[in-house]
């Protein structure tokens, strides 16, 4: 496996935040709560493991 280098990194970065914005505004919901917001984000790590 090869070392990314910096902008690969920044551009995993923008495209993994952009993800967990998709995920909120996809939602059904206009307000979440801390909890909630966690669960998201655990489910989301949890997927990435799996690719």
């Amino acid at each position: 496996m090869e070392v990314m280098n910096e902008k690969e990194i920044k551009i995993v970065k923008n495209s993994t935040i952009y993800e967990i914005r998709l995920a909120f505004a996809s939602g059904e919901k206009e307000d979440y709560k801390k909890e909630e917001i966690l669960e998201m984000l655990d489910k989301i790590a949890l997927a990435k493991e799996q690719e």
